[in-house]
């Protein structure tokens, strides 16, 4: 063969080979499932993120951080409309009538805290959330639960027969003294009408009753003490005219709250965990039909000065 031809061909069939292997080179890297910048690393990336798989890829983690999971539960006696439930105070869901479950579906990562609360009650019912608090591990939530059940109407509220002092550990954690307080009925749920804006809040806004948390009294509703009926609230929950009658007996009670029923954050005695001089608290007066008495009729005390009683309210 002519050198020059045969010259010509060996230059052809290098550049065929090189264009080749270039070609297949390019494939394998398209196709490495350790390469994060390859085609198949990101189709099993995006497929574990659906399936929920935080299971390392060639050794490493790549998305259990990012990975979003529910949480979901049961609802029961759900029998009217009205009830929304809240994620950590910024996710809002209505739950519909006759509805057994609930979920906020792939919305919070591993490590997060999850609360799950009512921001709403149902009309003529009053539910309550058990396991609605907890952290996120790579897996999803399923465990939280809704009850509901006929609430009352008229609403009873009773003044505590004892003191208490005002570190239980949160508002919330008043609760369970009404239940074992020489005043209550031996019938029924009772709740602390007491605030910290954090585990139980009436409102944001002065006489609003946005933001509410795990609030005490529902919309509409009658409520009546020893001597009768003092009044009926509006459609937030909230007394925000004079009183029919006063609200109960001469007497102090921790509040938390504003005159307005947004919560007094500075007189909380440390969010309901401190009963040193450090930290003072804010009461109400009952001897009166005024909302301003009520709420915040008494000038705050040190939260070492004294015990003080609730106003404890039927659910």
């Amino acid at each position: 063969m002519n050198p020059k031809r045969q010259r010509l061909l060996n230059l052809f069939k290098a550049s065929f080979l090189y264009v080749l292997l270039l070609s297949n080179c390019e494939h394998l890297e398209t196709n490495n499932l350790c390469d994060p910048s390859s085609d198949v690393f990101k189709e099993v990336q995006v497929s574990k993120i659906l399936t929920k798989d935080s299971s390392p890829v060639c050794g490493k983690d790549y998305i259990s951080t990012i990975i979003p999971y529910s949480v979901s539960g049961s609802v029961s006696g759900l029998n009217s409309s009205g009830l929304k439930l809240s994620l950590n105070e910024i996710v809002s869901l209505s739950v519909e009538s006759g509805n057994t479950s609930f979920s906020f579906a792939n919305i919070i990562t591993s490590g997060s805290t999850y609360i799950v609360k009512v921001s709403n009650q149902p009309t003529g019912l009053f539910c309550n959330i058990t396991n609605g608090e907890g952290i996120v591990k790579n897996s999803d939530i399923n465990s939280v639960s809704v009850t509901c059940a006929p609430t009352c109407d008229p609403c009873n509220i009773y003044l505590s027969i004892s003191g208490y002092p005002p570190n239980p550990g949160s508002a919330k954690s008043f609760d369970t003294l009404c239940s074992s307080d020489g005043n209550y009925p031996g019938t029924g749920i009772y709740k602390a009408m007491v605030v910290d804006g954090v585990t139980r809040r009436a409102s944001i806004s002065a006489n609003v009753g946005d933001g509410q948390i795990d609030w005490v009294f529902a919309p509409n509703r009658t409520y009546r003490q020893s001597e009768g009926v003092i009044g009926t609230t509006n459609s937030a929950g909230l007394f925000t005219s004079t009183l029919s009658r006063r609200f109960s007996a001469n007497s102090k009670y921790w509040t938390g709250l504003n005159s307005n029923w947004t919560t007094n954050t500075s007189n909380t005695c440390d969010l309901w965990r401190n009963n040193t001089g450090s930290f003072s608290g804010v009461m109400g007066q009952g001897n009166s039909t005024a909302i301003a008495d009520i709420t915040a009729g008494w000038s705050a005390d040190l939260c070492n000065a004294s015990n003080q009683q609730l106003i404890c309210v039927e659910q």
